[in-house]
């Protein structure tokens, strides 16, 4: 419960970091549906950048949660 309070009150600064994580979620997913049609090479950088984008959101928003600014 306690989490979902810390939630509540960062919510405007969390929620860039839950956008930045579906757009990257959505360009991985047609990325992946779409491999056949497109260069390998775009493929795999696309794939790359990406995870690494999903990697960095998901701890910036723990860190947000646990150690973010309390007003």
């Amino acid at each position: 419960m306690d989490l979902w309070i810390l939630f509540i009150e960062r919510y405007m600064f969390l929620s860039f970091f839950i956008i930045l994580l579906l757009i990257s979620l959505f360009l991985l997913f047609a990325t992946w549906k779409k491999h056949a049609e497109l260069p390998k090479s775009l493929t795999l950088t696309i794939t790359v950048i990406c995870t690494i984008i999903i990697a960095l959101s998901i701890l910036a928003f723990i860190f947000g949660v646990s150690f973010g600014y309390n007003s």
